[in-house]
């Protein structure tokens, strides 16, 4: 597959990436996201793994919506531990870590510290980062 480049600005937060092999750009230029794809279930988006600068992100990413900070510190996807389920993944690239969020957020915007989704028209704040969450580092790249 042909590896497709996506470059976030700020005028652009938000991306779609699915069916296919992808490099995502931070709005800054510091961090890259390779999402090489694996497959895709009968029904539904595909699915990928996740390296964010070299570092290799344990589970898989669903192939769709994908949402940068301006600030270029934390990414947000639809994310999988194992087939078939979804979660939310907020990954803080500077610290090099990742959490899950309790609930799922369809189409996801940062604007930190809320985490804003849409949802049959609406959207609002779905998720405020309060400290509480627990937090766990990157698995290191072999």
């Amino acid at each position: 597959m042909t590896l497709t480049r996506i470059e976030f600005s700020q005028e652009h937060p938000q991306e779609w990436a699915g069916m296919g092999d992808f490099l995502l750009v931070s709005p800054n230029g510091n961090h890259e996201i390779q999402l090489p794809y694996v497959g895709e279930p009968p029904w539904g988006d595909s699915y990928h793994t996740i390296q964010i600068d070299g570092h290799d992100i344990p589970g898989l990413a669903w192939g769709c919506a994908f949402a940068m900070s301006s600030c270029s510190r934390y990414l947000a996807f639809s994310w999988m531990r194992q087939r078939f389920e979804r979660k939310t993944m907020v990954v803080d690239m500077e610290e090099r870590r990742y959490t899950i969020l309790p609930n799922y957020i369809f189409v996801l915007e940062i604007e930190w510290p809320y985490i804003l989704g849409e949802w049959e028209g609406r959207k609002g704040k779905d998720y405020e980062f309060n400290g509480a969450e627990s937090w766990f580092p990157y698995a290191e790249s072999s």
